[in-house]
């Protein structure tokens, strides 16, 4: 074997190591921005249309089957209204919340003011914050996606990430226990 086939057979390898570990990359380049609470380095790897409708889809199923399941709504010819409203308002309470700092606290396993109902985030200082992604498992679900899973006791929250081209990767869906989102 001449020294350029090895040359170029040795560039392939590395292309293919880093193309296989380019998801692991992001993945440790949001958490070293979630560390440095850098907003605008988290935001270059999110699409926040797509997660702001990942999200938006998840409360309003909840509130569809809370709806279905509670016998007196389910007669109710407001049930309806109400339903619809609920889904004006999940869409404005996610794109108030759905913010950079609200997904540093929710990759740290802390519950956003998102979730909790309320209007401002406050963190305490004085205790040392959570790791972002602590407790994560990362594994690729096909070529095209992949997935971060963050477990806090008996919740899980998935975070999943779709190339964008060969090498650049985006956070599109988040999934978190529906409980939680309402609770």
């Amino acid at each position: 074997m001449t020294k350029g086939r090895m040359f170029w057979g040795g560039l392939v390898i590395a292309a293919m190591v880093y193309l296989a570990a380019s998801p692991y990359l992001t993945a440790y380049q949001m958490k070293e921005a979630a560390d440095n609470n850098d907003g605008e380095a988290l935001s270059e790897h999110i699409d926040f249309p797509s997660v702001r409708q990942s999200l938006k889809d998840q409360m309003n199923v909840m509130f569809a089957k809370q709806i279905s399941e509670d016998k007196d709504l389910k007669d109710n010819p407001f049930a309806a209204l109400g339903s619809a409203f609920a889904g004006v308002m999940v869409d404005k309470m996610v794109d108030t919340y759905v913010t950079p700092a609200g997904l540093i606290q929710m990759m740290e396993g802390e519950e956003s003011a998102f979730m909790q109902g309320e209007d401002t985030v406050e963190r305490d200082h004085d205790n040392v914050d959570p790791e972002p992604f602590e407790n994560a498992d990362m594994y690729y679900e096909s070529l095209n996606k992949f997935v971060i899973e963050v477990n806090d006791d008996d919740d899980q929250a998935r975070f999943i990430m779709r190339r964008r081209g060969l090498i650049d990767w985006k956070l599109t869906e988040i999934f978190v226990p529906v409980d939680k989102l309402m609770n």
